[in-house]
């Protein structure tokens, strides 16, 4: 098949994609109204510049009430290549666009892969828009103007040829220094302007959440609301002690549970942990060395999917440094609140705090632990207190099948380790 086949593949695909919302009622490109807007493919418009017509893939053309001719066109430019998309198509597309419409016009790529590190910056230098259009529908937008209007970290793994897989989200959006992962959330910033579509939005009123929290994609929860729920879950599967049965519980939620023979890596040669798929309901573990860590993947998969992460994710692939998020940055808001999420779910299903406080005193008083005034369990420099230390943190490991690293974390959250051993470092 030729670049203009594939090219014209995707275009008609595209172009059906926004038909079909139009002829649904929803707003057209997640942002048009439908009433007010007409599609084109292949639409030609004269050019004063170039002396004859140029032809655009996919337009949107956007009227207001009572207008003959359209204020706004929302043009797209489809580029199905297999490869990555290179800047000269960036810059032909610009000027064309500033050719036809200098001052009316809403240029967007459409790519089915990705683009250029230079392809990138240029569009964003000239003010365009990019979408990736696949098999699952529009999954990401960068916004025309002020940056990419998604988690950073996400569209550029997405789209943007020099970063590294991660998150796919069903809608992103951005308004007013606020990002957005679900449409319905996204409209309920702009509580002046509804009125405006009270006729139109009452045709799916019951489709709509009640309790819309203007500016927050993913609802804070906090610890002991995920230790409610992974209490509920275990308390599903029976658990009483010991190391806890994650087939079980997969089983349990009715998840396909895959173990992969093959070691994944990312565009920068670090391994993938494992991927989520929440349409399917499936976890893949990849082949990797660490026991421990594929069972802190598989519990951080089962959070996503025991949290109803699906409201925001399609799909999800994790790397290691996925598992050690534990606090959110103000640009990347979304991502981040899921995966934090996601490992205090694991963390709190592997070691069950009611289960692991009763063991670690149990093996406490085995090895002859005695709060001598520096806390439940102490520990510094000296060798007799180093190795009870490590004696205790491989029962527990070795009891709940974990890493040392997870006890040691476990113990700090609860506040039961007074670590002294930086002191005279």
């Amino acid at each position: 098949m030729s670049t203009v086949e594939k090219g014209n593949r995707l275009e008609d695909k595209f172009y059906d994609y926004l038909c079909d919302q139009k002829n649904r009622g929803d707003f057209v490109y997640g942002a048009h109204f439908p009433g007010h807007c007409k599609i084109y493919k292949k639409k030609k418009y004269p050019c004063k510049t170039r002396e004859a017509p140029v032809e655009f893939d996919v337009v949107i053309e956007l009227y207001g009430k009572g207008r003959s001719e359209p204020h706004l066109y929302v043009v797209f430019e489809c580029k199905n290549h297999k490869g990555s998309i290179p800047e000269i198509y960036v810059n032909d597309f610009t000027s064309k666009l500033n050719d036809v419409f200098p001052r009316s016009s809403k240029g967007i790529i459409v790519v089915s892969t990705r683009l250029q590190s230079g392809a990138e910056k240029s569009a964003r230098n000239r003010g365009l828009g990019i979408a990736k259009y696949d098999e699952n529908g529009l999954d990401i937008i960068a916004d025309r103007k002020g940056g990419i209007c998604a988690e950073s970290r996400f569209v550029k793994s997405q789209i943007f040829h020099h970063q590294s897989p991660a998150k796919s989200l069903k809608f992103s959006g951005y308004h007013d220094g606020k990002f957005f992962g679900a449409f319905d959330e996204f409209l309920g910033a702009f509580d002046e302007f509804l009125g405006a579509f009270d006729e139109f939005l009452g045709a799916f009123d019951s489709s709509l959440p009640t309790n819309i929290e203007t500016g927050k994609t993913v609802p804070f929860l906090s610890i002991e609301e995920i230790q409610q729920s992974t209490q509920q879950l275990l308390d599903k599967v029976g658990y009483t002690s010991g190391s806890v049965d994650l087939a079980k519980i997969c089983s349990t939620l009715s998840i396909d549970l895959i173990s992969s023979e093959k070691e994944i890596r990312d565009n920068d040669g670090k391994i993938i942990l494992g991927s989520a798929n929440f349409e399917n309901k499936t976890i893949q573990i990849n082949a990797h060395d660490n026991k421990h860590r594929k069972r802190f993947t598989i519990g951080h998969e089962i959070g996503h999917f025991y949290l109803r992460h699906d409201r925001y994710l399609r799909s999800e692939t994790i790397a290691e440094a996925d598992l050690f998020i534990d606090r959110e940055s103000a640009n990347s808001y979304n991502y981040e609140r899921l995966e934090i999420q996601a490992n205090t779910f694991a963390s709190e299903l592997l070691l069950p705090k009611g289960i692991f406080e009763l063991k670690t005193a149990e093996y406490r008083d085995f090895l002859g632990y005695k709060n001598r005034g520096h806390g439940y369990i102490f520990v510094d420099r000296q060798r007799q207190n180093l190795s009870d230390y490590h004696h205790l943190l491989s029962l527990l490991s070795d009891e709940f099948d974990t890493s040392k690293q997870a006890i040691e974390i476990k113990f700090k959250k609860l506040g039961l380790l007074n670590d002294d051993r930086g002191r005279y470092s």
